[in-house]
């Protein structure tokens, strides 16, 4: 499939989602959660889409999300029109992580001069 098609795709679903889980879900285990990125595979059998969750350290907040992915599926193929709605795998974002050590670092070694 197209590159182009699929990048589309992604950034729709993206939106989606994000709409899904803002709008939709009422569960208060959930918290607050920002969907950063979503790519949908070639053959649009899968999605992943990249989470970020503030005040989760457990993880609780995400396996809660994953509870739910079924619901957001569905959702999803209300709102999007494919003659088939991708799978949905969360996946934690971890750039916000890595630019925060990376900016730990840096003001560290900006101390040391």
């Amino acid at each position: 499939m197209n590159e182009k098609r699929t990048d589309r795709i992604s950034s729709i679903v993206q939106k989606a989602i994000s709409d899904i889980v803002q709008y939709k879900v009422k569960s208060d285990k959930i918290g607050f959660v920002t969907i950063t990125a979503a790519k949908v595979t070639r053959d649009l059998s899968y999605c992943y889409v990249y989470v970020s969750i503030l005040n989760d350290p457990n993880h609780e907040k995400f396996e809660a999300l994953n509870k739910i992915k079924g619901f957001i599926r569905t959702e999803l193929g209300h709102e999007v029109a494919l003659r088939k709605v991708p799978e949905i795998v969360f996946k934690i974002d971890e750039s916000i992580d890595n630019y925060r050590h990376i900016e730990q670092l840096l003001n560290e070694s900006k101390k040391k001069d």
